[in-house]
């Protein structure tokens, strides 16, 4: 499995099982703004890499719960 199909996984196809779409799995406006903040791109280290990745905010409802404010 691709990085890209595991992220949809998690995220979009993971809200459409839960019939949620309409309000969370994707940035957009008017959903709730539920996401992680990562210090890294995933998509430009290396596999190994990932395992060493570390959340810089964590953003629930539009606030910071994690992170610097």
């Amino acid at each position: 499995m691709s990085l890209i199909e595991a992220l949809k996984l998690y995220t979009i196809n993971a809200s459409k099982i839960s019939f949620e779409e309409k309000y969370i799995g994707s940035i957009e406006v008017g959903k709730i703004a539920d996401l992680t903040i990562l210090n890294k791109n995933i998509f430009k280290i290396s596999e190994k890499e990932l395992l060493d990745i570390k959340a810089q905010y964590t953003i629930i409802n539009g606030k910071i719960v994690y992170g610097a404010k």
